[in-house]
C-alpha cells in the first residue's frame, strides 16, 4: 500500500513546484519566457515538465491568453488553491521558528531564488 501523504509530499517537494505555484497564485506568471528570464536558473525543459506535471496532477489549468494565440497562461485549480494555502502555512511556520525572515511571506519563492 502506498502512503498518500508521502505521495502528496512529492508534489511540493520538487525544486520548482512551489515557485511555479506561487508565481501563478500571485498572478506573476506572465508567460513561459518571461518566467525563464526572471528566475534565470531553470531550464526551458525543466519548466515545461513542471508545468505539465502540475497540470496533469490537477493543480493548475492551462488557458490560452486572450490577447495572444501563442501565449499560454495558467491558473490554480480548486486543488491548487488549497495546496497554495498549505504552502503559505509552511512559510508562516518557517517564520515562526526563525528559519526565514518575515519578508518570506511577502515574496514568492521564485523571487528568493534570484
Amino acid at each position: 500500500m502506498v502512503c498518500r501523504v508521502v505521495e502528496s509530499s512529492h508534489i511540493i517537494g520538487k525544486k520548482w513546484s512551489i515557485p511555479v505555484i506561487e508565481e501563478i497564485a500571485f498572478g506573476k506568471f506572465d508567460g513561459f519566457n518571461k518566467f525563464l528570464v526572471r528566475t534565470k536558473d531553470i531550464t526551458p525543459r525543466t519548466l515545461s515538465l513542471q508545468l505539465k506535471e502540475l497540470e496533469h496532477l490537477g493543480v493548475i489549468a492551462k488557458q490560452n491568453s486572450p490577447d495572444s494565440q501563442n501565449t499560454a497562461t495558467y491558473a490554480l485549480t480548486k486543488k491548487g488553491l488549497e495546496l497554495h494555502r498549505i504552502i503559505i502555512e509552511i512559510k508562516k511556520w518557517n517564520v515562526r521558528w526563525d528559519a526565514v525572515s518575515e519578508q518570506c511571506l511577502k515574496n514568492t519563492c521564485a523571487e528568493c531564488r534570484k
